[in-house]
């Protein structure tokens, strides 16, 4: 007869409720949230995250997954950081029925959070929860049928078959009794062959009755033979045999078998075979077996570690490790020197701190002790307090772990003042203190502080970019940077100095000394040195050099103007000399005319020594900056024509060559007016035109253009004379300068120099083009001013 299935019915609305789902705190991080889901699989498929009971946030195994993928920290980042907020949150006193509740957990497929009216957490409702209690009265459902259609069964069957199946029913509630057995059960002859095994034995051992009787019976399972023949020797004297054995099974692995074996006696009391009964206690010894390590690494371990009963008022000590006795049992705590009121007492101010300072659902927390030891030595331990959970997410016990950190905080504080005071050499040093590594670039690795001093840039802007040191390096100079920090590899010591750009804009120069750093087996580590800025000693320097070159070019004016005036002097004095000889002899030989002549040839000589003297005199002063400005308004037209006309006249006068130097004047001014310095401006004027007729060719003409430029007065003087060489050009305007190719002509070299010198005064600028043999073209320009 069949019994029909038992059908599924609407479970009462509270049994579906979760009154206890699994919830951890906001201080929980990841990692203790997948182990909490992972004790409750496969119920749990999320997680509650709570706050004074209420719920804040969710997380699943979906969560998980995401998490992994982003390779984030699972101990030490807080669960709040990744949490979902939950989407369904239902008051109690909205509960309806539980057909609408099932409807609405299969459409949203998500937790729904059952609150009170404070919205506090009650309890949960999920999809899991609401599967495992409809299989779970299913089953109870299908336990009953089968109950019934068994007892029915049963009372047909021995109505029927009872009286010819007694002696059948007996051996087979032998063999079921046997079977049912979780423990390996064997009977053995006394031969030891197996006449009898159940499917726990054979799962155990992974060998049937067949397979071990072919191999010789039970004995083959022994490993030592000996204690095979000392179990029969005890069998045979009707003894029980009780011992823990390894052996191997068919596959190879070991196993920890509890071996309980009896004799079978026969009615006589002779021994005819045995009764075992393995157990298999593998798992049990593999704990017993780690907890021992466990003991031993705890008991070896140089750290002291306690675990304190939480569940218990007092909290009291549970397990201490020799290590955390023997700290505690070295230092004092309110004068006491007894051990055990020493851990009680410590036991106290973890627990006050706990309570204080830190949510008992928290991960774990870290305290830092100072005591002191009886001979009055400093003692400090650090301590790591961690909770552990049982299955409802309860803290049971803490773990403790005490380490005596003493010679730790003696070396950082020693550390500590070494550190200060290295630091404050190093800031207080005009030099800098680097490392850099030994390819590409030579990127900087490390760098004083004082680096801002000298450069304006701060430590980690160099640090923060590897090509921020050569990148900064004067253009002029990387490649002898470069070059010179390349000869390290060869004399392993190198100095150089180099522009650097300082973050205000200007260079300054570095001086760098630079070492090569190896290891014991002369592997190439990295360069360190030092750098100093030198800006100050090159200004110095620079103007020694100049000031050495001031008194060179002093020592060769000096040089020539010793050279010119005993040339430019002597000529007018011997002809002064010889004049006066022969009109004291002479002259009342001579009539009037030769005496006039020689009278002019005296004035002519004084006149260009006094020329020669003002010249000298005008360029001293210039040179010491000591000249007279006056500006007054002049129109150049006018004035240009005057000092035309002037020097036309003197040059006649003087009778300078018996050939015709025609001055032709062009302008296209009517009248150019503006405020000049009349004294300065006739000098440039006066020594060009001197110069272009001095130089002229015979029968020639000099060209004087006036015009007016972008608010500038333009002079130009063009002669067709000698020209100038062009490797006199460069130095035409330096001073007792005279070209190669002036032969005798008379001169100083003084006068394009004070016409530098006084077209620098007025602020203006002087060119020339020349050309040997063709002439010479100087264009003048002075800015014109409107009022001085």
């Amino acid at each position: 007869m069949q019994t029909a299935s038992p059908a599924f019915s609407l479970l009462p609305l509270e049994d579906l409720i979760d009154y206890t789902p699994p919830t951890v705190g906001i201080e929980a991080t990841i990692w203790d949230a997948i182990a909490l889901m992972n004790q409750y699989q496969p119920l749990a498929q999320y997680i509650l995250v709570v706050e004074s009971w209420r719920v804040v946030g969710s997380f699943s195994w979906e969560d998980v997954l995401q998490v992994v993928k982003s390779q984030v920290d699972l101990r030490s980042s807080k669960i709040t950081e990744v949490m979902r907020f939950p989407a369904i949150k239902i008051k109690y006193s909205q509960l309806q029925d539980t057909k609408s509740i099932l409807q609405l957990v299969a459409d949203q497929k998500e937790p729904i959070l059952v609150e009170d009216e404070k919205e506090q957490l009650i309890g949960s409702i999920t999809p899991e929860t609401i599967t495992y209690l409809l299989l779970k009265d299913y089953q109870s459902k299908i336990t009953e049928a089968e109950q019934v259609s068994d007892k029915k069964q049963k009372k047909l069957y021995s109505k029927n078959k009872i009286k010819d199946k007694k002696n059948i029913e007996k051996i087979t509630d032998f063999q079921q009794v046997i079977e049912s057995s979780i423990e390996g059960i064997v009977i053995t002859d006394i031969a030891g062959n197996i006449t009898c095994l159940n499917s726990s034995f054979t799962k155990i051992f992974n060998y049937t009755s067949d397979k071990l009787n072919a191999s010789g019976g039970l004995s083959f399972l022994w490993k030592d033979p000996a204690q095979y023949q000392e179990l029969f020797a005890t069998i045979e004297t009707g003894e029980s045999w009780h011992n823990e054995l390894e052996f191997t099974n068919y596959k190879g692995d070991v196993l920890y078998i509890n071996v309980r074996i009896n004799a079978i006696q026969n009615a006589m009391g002779k021994t005819i075979g045995t009764f075992g009964i393995y157990t298999n206690i593998t798992e049990k010894v593999k704990r017993q077996e780690a907890l021992r390590l466990k003991n031993r690494a705890f008991n070896a371990s140089r750290n002291g570690i306690a675990i304190y009963d939480v569940r218990l008022a007092s909290k009291p000590i549970v397990y201490a490790n020799p290590e955390f006795e023997r700290i505690c049992s070295d230092s004092i705590l309110d004068g006491s020197e007894s051990k055990n009121y020493f851990i009680k007492n410590l036991n106290s101010e973890i627990n006050q701190l706990l309570k204080s300072q830190y949510n008992l659902s928290s991960k774990h927390c870290n305290l830092t002790l100072n005591n002191y030891c009886r001979d009055g030595r400093e003692l400090w331990s650090q301590l790591s307090i961690s909770p552990v959970f049982n299955r409802d997410n309860r803290v049971t016990h803490y773990i403790c772990m005490q380490t005596d950190v003493t010679k730790r905080k003696q070396m950082e504080m020693s550390l500590l003042i070494t550190q200060e005071k290295l630091q404050y050499m190093l800031f207080s040093s005009t030099g800098v203190i680097y490392s850099s590594e030994i390819h590409e670039n030579y990127a900087v690795t490390f760098i004083t502080d004082n680096i801002v001093e000298i450069t304006g840039f701060h430590a980690e802007d160099i640090l923060c970019d590897s090509n921020f040191w050569i990148s900064h390096i004067h253009p002029e100079d990387i490649q002898l940077f470069i070059a010179g920090v390349a000869k390290i590899f060869i004399h392993e010591k190198v100095s150089l100095e180099y522009r650097f750009l300082h973050k205000n804009g200007h260079y300054i120069w570095i001086y760098e000394q630079s070492k090569l750093v190896k290891d014991d087996a002369d592997n190439l580590l990295e360069i360190i040195g030092y750098r100093i800025d030198i800006s100050e000693r090159k200004q110095l320097e620079e103007d020694l050099k100049l000031a050495l070159d001031k008194e060179k070019e002093v020592n060769e004016l000096k040089n020539s103007f010793v050279s010119m005036t005993s040339h430019e002097f002597r000529t007018p004095l011997s002809t002064i000399l010889s004049s006066a000889e022969l009109l004291e002899n002479y002259r009342n030989k001579w009539d009037e005319e030769k005496q006039i002549k020689h009278f002019n040839r005296i004035k002519n000589a004084v006149e260009h020594m006094i020329n020669l003297l003002n010249d000298v005199l005008f360029f001293g002063k210039a040179e010491a900056d000591k000249l007279d400005f006056n500006p007054e308004k002049l129109d150049l037209v006018e004035y240009t024509r005057q000092l035309i006309e002037d020097v036309q006249i003197n040059q006649d006068t003087k009778k300078i060559d018996q050939s015709n130097k025609n001055i032709q004047f062009i302008t296209n001014e009517t009248k150019l007016s503006g405020y000049f310095d009349e004294k300065i401006l006739s000098h440039i004027l006066n020594n060009l035109l001197s110069n272009a007729i001095k130089y002229s060719k015979p029968n020639t003409t000099v060209k004087f253009t006036l015009y007016s430029q972008e608010s500038q007065a333009v002079f130009e003087i063009q002669d067709e004379g000698i020209g100038i060489p062009s490797e006199d050009l460069p130095s035409l305007f330096d001073s007792f300068h005279r070209c190669k190719n002036v032969g005798n002509i008379q001169g100083t070299g003084l006068g394009l120099s004070i016409v530098k010198k006084c077209v620098e005064m007025l602020q203006g600028e002087i060119n020339v083009t020349s050309e040997v043999g063709v002439g010479t073209k100087f264009i003048v320009s002075i800015p014109l001013k409107s009022s001085c």
